[in-house]
């Protein structure tokens, strides 16, 4: 009996330990997991600097922009800095955003996107931001550079980080000829608000989201009237190799 009983108890912890639960709790919003650095609520309009992960096909926790999003409020004053969980991700202590990431492929269609932009309102409500700038990393640039067109005026500054900004483009550069659900940066281009400080950062070496879709999506950005800027720096798709280029980038918006 007790044998069984050890059993029972050890398959229970590596349960636990395997199994990322849902969002709860006061660091969720819009039922979107985040952890925030910086000044906490209460404080006299903050500006809210918001970190998107990109998609981490090869599976695992997507909490890396944590510590970028720790070092950023560090170093500047009523700034609080959240780094948000797209939907279906993970965080390695477990927290979970609700809905569904599909399988880490095409993750920025519209019912995401619109989870992560009422969880961008829900945080600017909370912490009464006076300005809310972000910057999304790949899938995250993508989701980003959607929700500043469908939501014009919620974002006063957005960074695109080898942004996958024409997903039929994207995938044709890749090879794959296939009609995909998820929303385009480029479709929205026109209907961002004017005044939205925009910024495309691409690797010169990236092989994955290549800079010429960066290059495309400036240059209709600026065709509207918009305030956009193109960066190519050395590095490759990975955020550590071009984080000082983009994060440089969101703190000039963060003014």
């Amino acid at each position: 009996m007790r044998k069984l009983e050890l059993i029972g108890l050890l398959m229970g912890y590596l349960f636990t330990q395997s199994v990322a639960f849902a969002c709860q709790g006061g660091t969720c919003a819009n039922g979107l997991a985040y952890k925030a650095f910086g000044v906490m609520q209460g404080a006299d309009k903050p500006i809210l600097a918001v970190f998107v992960h990109g998609d981490v096909s090869r599976g695992g926790p997507a909490d890396y922009m944590y510590s970028y999003a720790q070092k950023f409020a560090g170093l500047r004053k009523n700034v609080v800095a959240v780094a948000l969980l797209r939907p279906g991700y993970y965080d390695r202590a477990g927290k979970k955003s609700d809905g569904s990431n599909n399988r880490r492929r095409d993750t920025f269609y519209a019912r995401n996107n619109r989870a992560i932009a009422g969880a961008i309102r829900e945080l600017k409500n909370r912490y009464n931001a006076r300005k809310v700038v972000a910057m999304g990393h790949s899938g995250g640039a993508g989701a980003i550079g959607v929700i500043a067109g469908t939501n014009p005026g919620l974002l006063n500054g957005i960074v695109l980080v080898t942004c996958p900004c024409d997903v039929r483009a994207w995938n044709l550069s890749r090879g794959r000829n296939r009609r995909s659900s998820s929303q385009s940066p480029v479709d929205f281009v026109g209907r961002i608000a004017p005044g939205t400080s925009i910024v495309a950062v691409t690797g010169s070496a990236d092989k994955n989201t290549r800079p010429k879709l960066a290059l495309d999506y400036v240059a209709k950005a600026q065709a509207v009237g918009l305030s956009a800027q193109i960066r190519i720096v050395g590095g490759g798709h990975g955020f550590r190799k071009i984080s000082s280029p983009a994060i440089d980038a969101l703190g000039e918006m963060a003014r």
